[in-house]
Formats: structure tokens, C-alpha cells, sequence
């Protein structure tokens, strides 16, 4: 970790007050959240400008923060800070987003010989970097990406912590083209890995293709170890080999075999170091089968032992909105799969609640979002896998996932398929129609604010 002295050098800053010997261990760019000795990063957003809130951070007990150069009352904010606490730290930057990124990327050339797991992917990557983290902990300090701090902001937040890990495992997500390369410049990867490529962010990339040139980039500063881990089972990143920058690693269902699911259970067969080996993980979804491919052989990258390996996995926990179950009062079933939604994710999450044991299933689905002028027929799309499924109802609410609703009367009872625009109507229908024992299932883009409508049915 950088003390202030370092911190200024860092960010290319001046030192305005402040002990130049204190080391800031915790850096937050949302003002609500400062604790204290937090050192406070005001980034200046689309609605809203953090430098208003330097003084209720320092109020708050915050250790310090960065101020731009350009900031209108400046003088101001510096001199009643300084009144509130004459030991605070203060750093004049040119510009508060670049100096929080160049201070991580410092940090981590700092501690450079620390090797760290990078993962990135369409779908996937935060329940893939939990569960590759789940078993490095077995036998390592990990430090491990925190909430969804896995952009151009929350990345050099993980990398300024780095300090005396053996390992870290962070994770990498983009929203635009070229954003990958500023990521993989800050987190100087030993061994990356690509969950998948779909469609999350089409709108943005235009075509898949553009997505995988996209997330490679993440190997752009490989270094150590130099792996790249890819799902074989993809069709983009099947093809993916061999460079002078990386040697790759497939994983993919053909080592798999013996799969079953019950009790909320994923039990299957895969090889360790060769041998035959069953896995348990405690969570539902097909998907977390990859997951546990992938921490297979991130453990044997890192020597951990067959049983460290599978002990990581079966001690993996399911993240909150992901596939998470709720019982009402009424012991009606809830599955909450509401943090975000992609074709995949959603595809995924209903044949994986179709599985499971109900009087009567009903899904609720909302629009996917940043799918660009292929919204209406990636939406289309999805409603066909309702031919392989079994839901009593369907319930859409949004401008696109009717869409799903309109497809799905292929394969569905009509009657039962209703589509709507207000949330509100939706909520009174699915309280209508709800009965003991029912299993709902709810996916959507966070967009939606889906556990809003969750909250109310409970």
C-alpha cells in the first residue's frame, strides 16, 4: 500500500496537509459509505460532482481525500476541512479519476511480484472469481475483487489494497471499446481467465466478435505465469490458442460426467491432477459447474491438493440476487436471479428453476439491457427455449421482454402468458394469482429494479 508520501508521487499531486508517513487502507468514491480513516476519492459523474461531499466525509471521520485542481470552492473546502480535523490528508490532483488510477496502478507495480487471477467474460465472472477464490483460500491470502468493483473506478480501488497477499483474484468488466487495455495495464495479470462471450454489451460492441477482441485485451500485460483459461464449450473462445504472450487452458462439459442435481446440490465427476474426483457445489445452476472447472484448475496451477480443491468448492456461497431462494410466510418459493441479466444468464436461470420441485412455476422476466438495435430479436430469441420447459405462467414487464411473451405463446397455454408496462399492474396480477407452494422465478437487468417488485411480494 502507498502512504501519502507515495500516494502524491503517485497521482503526480501536491501535498496540501496531512502526515506524509500515513498509510490510507480503505479508498471510497461513494460519500453515504465513508468510515472511518477511509480516504475519500470525489470523482466527478454524469449527475452528480463528489466534491460536494468532501466535508461530510471529513465530518464522518474520513483519513483524508483528493481534491481537483479546477474545483470551484477549493480554498473554501481545504480551510473548514483543515477546521475539522487539522490532521487531515489532502491531495491537489489535476483530475480526481485519473490520479484514483494511476495511484492503483502504482500500488501494483509496487507489489508486482504477487501474482494475480484476472477474470473476465460475457456472463459469469463474479460467481467464477468467488469460487477460484474459495479454493486459493484453502492454502493462501487471497485478496478477492469486493462487491462489483471491477471497473476503470473499482479495479485500482482493488489494486491500492494489494500489499502482502500471496495471491490476489480480481475481476475485470468493461462498457466500452479500449477498456479492457487500461484494466489489464493496472492489474499486470499472471494467469487470466474468459468465462464466455454472449451478448451482454452488444449494443455497445456491436457483434460478439467485437466483444472477444475486447476481452482479450485482458492478456494485453500478462506477465509470470502467463495462462489463459477459456471455456472450450464457447464458440468464440474455442478457437483461441497458443501466442507468444500466453499458453492457453480449455475447460469445457467433456471432462464432466455423472452430473446431478438435487437438494440444491451439483454433484459430478472430473478429473485432479488426473484422477477421478466428485464435486459438490452448494448452489444452484449448470453454470457453476464451469465455475468449479475453472477453480480446478486455477488450484492446480497454484499446487494446491486434490482435497484443498474440492473442500474451496463445496465451501463456495452463492452471491445475494443470484439464483438466491426465499420462502414467504405463504411458503410460496422465491428464486431472486435479479443482480443482471444477459440471453444466457436468463436461459441458464430457467432451465435450471424448471429442475427444480413445485406445485406450479411461474416466471417473471424483464427487459436485458445494452443490447442495442438487437433488443427486440434477442428477446424473440430467448422465448424458444420455453420449448424445452414446463412453467405454468409467464410474466413480462418492459418494453422488450413482451418479446419473450409473444414467442413463448408457441409453446405455452396463451392464456397463461401476460405481458405489461407498469410494474405496478404486474405486481397485482402476480399477487392475483399466486397460491401456496407456487415457485417464482425472477430475472432481469438490475436496471429494472426487480427487488423492489420482490420486496413487495414477500
Amino acid at each position: 500500500m502507498l502512504n501519502l508520501k507515495e500516494l502524491t508521487e503517485a497521482t503526480k499531486g501536491i501535498y496540501i496537509n496531512g502526515n506524509l508517513n500515513i498509510v490510507p487502507t480503505n479508498y471510497v468514491i461513494d460519500s453515504r459509505i465513508i468510515k472511518k480513516d477511509d480516504f475519500f476519492v470525489p470523482i466527478i459523474g454524469e449527475n452528480t460532482d463528489g466534491h460536494k461531499y468532501i466535508i461530510d466525509t471529513v465530518k464522518n471521520g474520513s483519513i483524508g481525500f483528493f481534491i481537483n485542481k479546477s474545483c470551484n470552492n477549493k480554498t473554501e473546502i481545504i480551510d473548514e476541512s483543515i477546521k475539522i480535523n487539522k490532521d487531515i490528508c489532502i491531495i491537489e490532483v489535476e483530475d480526481t479519476y485519473k490520479a484514483l488510477y494511476n495511484a492503483g496502478k502504482v500500488n501494483r507495480e509496487k507489489n508486482i511480484e504477487i501474482p494475480i487471477v484476472a477474470v473476465t467474460g460475457s456472463v459469469g465472472k463474479t460467481s467464477t472469481r468467488e469460487m477460484i477464490s474459495s479454493v486459493l483460500k484453502q492454502k493462501y491470502n487471497v485478496l478477492t475483487t469486493e462487491k462489483n468493483y471491477n471497473s476503470l473506478i473499482g479495479v485500482p480501488i482493488m489494486a491500492l489494497k494489494i500489499q502482502n497477499q500471496d495471491i490476489c483474484v480480481l475481476e475485470a468488466g468493461v462498457d466500452h471499446f479500449n477498456e479492457m487495455e487500461l484494466l489489464s495495464d493496472v492489474i499486470k495479470p499472471d494467469v487470466c481467465v474468459i468465462t464466455n462471450i454472449g451478448t451482454a454489451h452488444i449494443g455497445t460492441f456491436k457483434t460478439s466478435e467485437n466483444i472477444l477482441k475486447e476481452k482479450i485485451q485482458i492478456t494485453n500485460h500478462i506477465k509470470g505465469i502467463s495462462k489463459l483459461i477459456v471455456n472450450e464449450d464457447n464458440t468464440y473462445l474455442s478457437k483461441i490458442e497458443d501466442s507468444v504472450k500466453y499458453r492457453v487452458e480449455k475447460i469445457g462439459m467433456d471432462s464432466v460426467s455423472n452430473i446431478n442435481t438435487k437438494y440444491e446440490k451439483i454433484n459430478f465427476t472430473t478429473r485432479i491432477y488426473g484422477e477421478k474426483k466428485e464435486i459438490v457445489i452448494n448452489a444452484l445452476g449448470n453454470h457453476n459447474i464451469y465455475n468449479a472447472l475453472v477453480a480446478i484448475k486455477i488450484g492446480e496451477i497454484f499446487k494446491l491438493d486434490k482435497e484443498a480443491i474440492i473442500k474451496g468448492i463445496a465451501e463456495y456461497k452463492n452471491f445475494s440476487r443470484r439464483l438466491e431462494k426465499k420462502i414467504t410466510k405463504d411458503n410460496v418459493i422465491l428464486i431472486d436471479d435479479t443482480y443482471n441479466a444477459s440471453i444466457d444468464s436468463m436461459k441458464s436461470g430457467l432451465i435450471t428453476v424448471n429442475n427444480m420441485k413445485a406445485k406450479r412455476k411461474i416466471a417473471v422476466l424483464g427487459d436485458m439491457f445494452d443490447l442495442g438495435d438487437k433488443s427486440e430479436q434477442i428477446h424473440k430469441n430467448l422465448s424458444e427455449v420455453f420449448e424445452i420447459l414446463n412453467y405454468d405462467y409467464l410474466i413480462t414487464l418492459g418494453e422488450f421482454a413482451k418479446y419473450i411473451a409473444i414467442g413463448a405463446k408457441k409453446y405455452m397455454n396463451s392464456n397463461n402468458i401476460f405481458s405489461y408496462e407498469k410494474k405496478e399492474d404486474m405486481i397485482e396480477k402476480l399477487k392475483n394469482i399466486l397460491k401456496p407452494n407456487d415457485l417464482v422465478y425472477f430475472k432481469a437487468s438490475n436496471g429494472m429494479n426487480f427487488d423492489e417488485i420482490i420486496k413487495e411480494i414477500e
